[in-house]
């Protein structure tokens, strides 16, 4: 991850890296946001998400675009996105900063960084399990929103915090927390392991060789490798993801009666065993479909947009 640009004779501060992480987590955000409530809409529906269900609510993406819309308007496809832009904007500012840093560590020389696809895996955990930890409480904030319609419970951020301190706790900023780490962290790692892999992939190609320069990643690599890496590392770790969602609706259960059967679970282990005997295991992969495309997208577009912003400091440097 960024290897190519960081053997330049310019050495990176970290305020380089976190401004670099934090745009590209807001621009990512703002692009994704529709794929996210989507995703968590689907994911919270214990209902099949099937045309020839005539008990579920959300059924496929076009109609539950439909749906979403015409009940709530189409400003709720970017429900929750202000608490989504402070998780992104954490997320993004202290992953890759201390994915860089991790990776100087276990390098010869902040000039020549370690090309091993194992311990950019390694580097890649440590920095989203960091990640995770620091922004998480934003994660719990926006799944709140976006579960909800239109002022049913919450109206704004300001209150999903003060109404969860006051009624549930501390605690509850980071409920659902475990599975989130074990998703987190891996995919993370995944990423970094697989972006690594696949730029060297199209660098060894000879025809790739004539159009990418050697000192700097290409774009289209750069979106392409991200996109292939993010959907493959995303749907590894997906059943993770709705565990999360779930779990962070326990003490919420009864402002969601409009969208469907309730879900009520003790633990991690409890909510997949509850959801693979209740909708099978496909129940562990509901909403895939979105989370995929949102997923390569956003990885694509975080991964270039951080390596170009890093490339436009380069070029100030010179």
């Amino acid at each position: 991850m960024t290897s190519n640009i960081s053997k330049g004779e310019h050495q990176y501060t970290w305020f380089i890296h976190s401004v670099a992480g934090a745009s590209s987590g807001a621009f990512t955000r703002l692009i994704s946001q529709p794929f996210d409530v989507i995703k968590i809409r689907f994911q919270l529906q214990v209902e099949p998400l099937s045309i020839k269900s005539e008990k579920s609510k959300y059924k496929s993406i076009c109609q539950s675009i439909c749906v979403i819309h015409k009940e709530e308007g189409i400003k709720a496809l970017w429900k929750g996105h202000i608490p989504a832009q402070f998780l992104s904007i954490t997320y993004g500012l202290t992953q890759f900063l201390v994915f860089q840093k991790s990776l100087a560590f276990l390098s010869i020389t902040e000039k020549k960084l370690n090309q091993s696809s194992y311990i950019h895996f390694m580097c890649g955990v440590t920095a989203s399990t960091s990640a995770t930890l620091t922004s998480y409480p934003f994660d719990v904030v926006r799944t709140r929103l976006v579960a909800q319609k239109s002022n049913q419970f919450y109206t704004n951020m300001r209150q999903v915090v003060i109404s969860i301190y006051r009624t549930e706790g501390l605690t509850a900023y980071y409920r659902g927390l475990f599975p989130t780490l074990i998703q987190n962290s891996l995919q993370g790692g995944l990423i970094f392991m697989f972006y690594n892999t696949f730029t060297k992939r199209i660098s060894t190609n000879t025809s790739t060789n004539k159009i990418f320069d050697e000192g700097h990643l290409n774009t289209i690599k750069q979106f392409s490798s991200g996109f292939l890496s993010g959907i493959t590392s995303k749907t590894l770790v997906y059943p993770f993801d709705i565990a999360k969602k779930r779990m962070q609706l326990q003490d919420f259960i009864q402002s969601r009666e409009a969208f469907g059967k309730k879900f009520i679970c003790s633990g991690l282990l409890d909510c997949i065993y509850l959801t693979i005997k209740e909708e099978s295991i496909f129940g562990l992969f509901k909403g895939l479909s979105p989370s995929l495309l949102k997923a390569g997208i956003v990885t694509a577009l975080h991964l270039t947009f951080y390596e170009q912003t890093i490339k436009i400091f380069l070029v100030k440097d010179n």
